[in-house]
């Protein structure tokens, strides 16, 4: 039943301390081992912008593809970094990209670079879009069929992203279709969402809905090219999980999809070549990422009227709780002990404030691990009234040096590590912990050697 697992591969690399990236070998063993066949879903180097994909992570990422033998990989047609007048700066969440003529060809040149530097072809993911439609912008359909046709790249089709969109209003799911190449879609995906301030999430919180499967039962038979249908769900909604209606869904989606015949070895799509952009626009691609971009991550946009523009869509406010939500998600998974001093010393108001004050003095980091140790640094520069945070943050940041870099560290404190961690371990905090000079040597199982 179960015939083929998505794997992200940023989930498998570990960014040391020193900048460099290395893969998780142990976890990328047990992925290779499973049955079936594997592919890759990007999550962190999007092809829909200005800037043109990083290097580094296109090259792990085809290193990794041929590792695992994946037919194919796939990438959000999104971006995720704008560029601001001291350099680029991270958003913190993928963005939708200008859809504009202009932007299209930004884009169809991002997405070729891409699929050039890969050993095998490349689908985008049209992805989620909560903002309202911009007059004389293009459709999202053909937005996404001039990229596509420009670049030469295949399409994921998230069939949960584009009704959450038309529950957004956005424009309907038909006229989305109506608009695509259907014979370029290799992929689709399935998940669940929930309704937040007004919007739709594309949350992957749980089993699809009626309508969605019912989307779903309407769309598969008319896609040729379809290769391999997901369905996707996030680590913490995977406890709430029922797997006997996971294992229903999976049976459901293989009666909708009537796979006649094995189809032929899949080749890249013919590609129109990415033209120059024709004529000039009232909005450069770099200029709306510049002003979305700020507006995400709490920056000043400016006083254009594209600006003024963005900052009037409600979708805004949105989009800054989402990037509050992920990097306040990031830190809760990296620096396990100081999150959790801190909610028992401050509440979750005195907390919510912390991470607000930090956020605003400190971009959006593309790894949670970079993430955590930006938060460590604002913490020990800004030292709140919290006991015992020095060492609480030293031992997180031992830690987590040891995990990334697979050996040990040694950090000295001056707080018995023990209590520190055995307490704040189990949800409480420490009482009367022995102060001194402590050397504690950890590791990478979350305990001290």
């Amino acid at each position: 039943m179960l015939e083929v697992v998505e794997i992200e591969p940023q989930s498998l690399w570990r960014v040391r301390g020193d900048g460099g990236i290395q893969v998780d070998e142990d976890v990328l063993g047990r992925l290779s081992d499973l049955p079936g066949a594997r592919l890759l879903h990007g999550v962190g180097n999007p092809v829909g912008g200005c800037g043109l994909p990083d290097v580094r992570h296109t090259e792990l990422f085809g290193e990794l593809a041929g590792r695992l033998d994946a037919p194919w990989v796939s990438e959000h047609l999104a971006f995720n970094r704008a560029a601001g007048r001291t350099g680029w700066f991270h958003t913190g969440f993928m963005l939708p990209p200008c859809q504009t003529s202009a932007g299209a060809h930004a884009a169809a040149r991002s997405v070729r670079a891409m699929a050039d530097a890969l050993p095998v072809p490349l689908a985008v993911e049209i992805g989620a879009n909560y903002l309202r439609p911009r007059p004389g912008d293009l459709s999202d359909g053909a937005f996404v069929r001039r990229v596509a046709e420009q670049s030469g790249c295949g399409l994921l089709l998230d069939l949960h992203n584009v009704l959450a969109n038309e529950r957004n209003g956005r424009g309907s799911v038909d006229d989305l279709l109506a608009g695509l190449p259907l014979d370029r879609v290799w992929e689709v995906h399935l998940a669940g969402g929930f309704e937040y301030r007004g919007y739709w999430l594309d949350a992957h919180s749980g089993l699809p809905d009626d309508d969605l499967l019912a989307l779903a039962e309407r769309v598969l038979p008319q896609l040729p090219a379809l290769r391999a249908v997901l369905f996707e769900a996030t680590p913490s909604a995977v406890p709430d999980l029922d797997a006997g209606a996971v294992r229903e869904l999976l049976v459901a989606v293989q009666e909708m999809w009537p796979r006649q015949a094995p189809l032929p070895p899949l080749s890249p799509p013919y590609a129109m070549g990415v033209p120059h952009a024709a004529g000039a626009e009232s909005i450069a691609p770099c200029d709306w990422e510049l002003a979305l971009g700020s507006l995400a991550v709490g920056r000043d946009p400016g006083t254009t009227p594209l600006a003024r523009e963005l900052a009037a869509d409600p979708a805004i406010g949105l989009l800054r709780d989402l990037v509050a939500e992920f990097r306040g998600s990031a830190l809760t998974g990296t620096l396990r002990y100081t999150m959790r001093l801190l909610f028992l010393t401050l509440g979750p108001d005195g907390v919510g404030e912390l991470l607000g004050a930090y956020m605003r003095a400190c971009p959006p980091r593309l790894f949670a691990s970079e993430e955590a140790f930006a938060f460590a640094d604002h913490l020990l520069e800004a030292r709140p009234r919290v006991p015992w945070l020095t060492d609480v943050v030293e031992l997180d940041r031992g830690l987590l040096r040891a995990r990334l870099d697979g050996s040990p560290c040694t950090v000295g404190l001056r707080t018995d590590p023990t209590a520190l961690m055995t307490d704040l371990g189990a949800g409480r905090l420490p009482v009367a912990p022995q102060r001194g000079h402590f050397r504690v040597r950890l590791v990478d199982d979350l305990a001290p050697a």
